[in-house]
């Protein structure tokens, strides 16, 4: 936020310094990211070029898409977007998750990485190919296993804002996926949910012999599978925690149930586990891209 208002994202002539433009993502750098992130050698984080690479491709994200993002290039217009896709609903407007999350996936299909899983010559960013479904392809992409992290992250972080501030109702929600990232797979296997079977990895897979964590390529066969069982295993645990306590899935979201379990405790019992670091039980080598 700070930077924001410093005009880090901003266009530098013409525009107010805490909105966020085409023009002033274009002006991003690696060392711009890191001095905003405020990285130091006390305070790293991977993948600082990926990271703005996502921003930069972000830049040319907005400008190719105004059904979007609008004239001007900006984000915020998405809620005009989503204005046109809702209807009324006593006070406030009632819009479907799907018109949100098909304005991520569309609008933002121009950032990732060209190296991505594509299909009909479109990089489809975080899909992956998945061995164990390969042998049972019937038609061209069956073996593809959709993730998004990110882009759930984004819709996730989206919708509370709008409905709080803008008194509008999401339906549908139910549909979302969990989010498969470390924190929330890092618990399934510091709990002993999920497990790597015996000599599956290489030796060379573990550059630190001593720590018994593998550091493996978001590609690698075993960590696709390990991020679809992640997925699987959230919504296991949502409806667990409701059945227990005896609430229905609006009382309790699974959007909550990451937020407040399964992200906080893979963090808690990652810190437990390796005190030293505080990292995952596995370890992705990511470009910032996915994380």
């Amino acid at each position: 936020m700070v930077r924001l208002v410093t005009g880090f994202l901003a266009a530098p002539h013409g525009y107010e310094l805490n909105r966020l433009t085409a023009v002033g993502l274009a002006r991003i750098t690696p060392e711009r990211t890191s001095a905003a992130m405020q990285v130091s050698s006390n305070n790293p984080m991977v993948g600082i070029e990926g990271r703005t690479s996502l921003l930069l491709n972000l830049s040319n994200a907005l400008r190719s898409d105004q059904t979007f993002f609008g004239a001007d290039s900006r984000p915020g217009n998405l809620v005009d977007f989503l204005e046109s896709q809702s209807i009324q609903d006593g006070a406030g407007r009632k819009v479907h998750i799907s018109s949100l999350w098909g304005a991520l996936i569309e609008g933002l299909a121009p950032i990732w990485p060209k190296t991505r899983s594509s299909l009909g010559g479109i990089p489809l960013g975080d899909v992956w190919p998945c061995d164990a479904l390969k042998s049972s392809t019937v038609n061209e992409g069956d073996e593809l296993v959709p993730f998004h992290k990110l882009t759930g992250w984004i819709t996730y972080s989206l919708v509370e804002p709008i409905e709080k501030i803008l008194g509008w109702r999401f339906e549908g929600i139910e549909n979302m996926t969990g989010l498969p990232e470390y924190r929330n797979g890092g618990l399934l296997v510091d709990l002993g949910v999920l497990t790597i079977k015996t000599d599956a990895l290489p030796s060379s897979a573990y550059p630190n012999p001593g720590s018994g964590i593998p550091k493996l390529l978001p590609s690698h066969p075993a960590i696709v599978e390990w991020r679809a069982m992640t997925v699987i295993e959230l919504d296991r645990i949502a409806d667990l925690i409701r059945s227990k306590l005896g609430l229905t899935t609006n009382q309790l979201t699974l959007a909550q149930v990451l937020e407040s379990a399964t992200w906080k405790g893979g963090r808690e019992i990652a810190k437990q586990k390796r005190p030293d670091t505080g990292g995952p039980p596995i370890d992705i080598e990511s470009d910032g891209t996915v994380f």
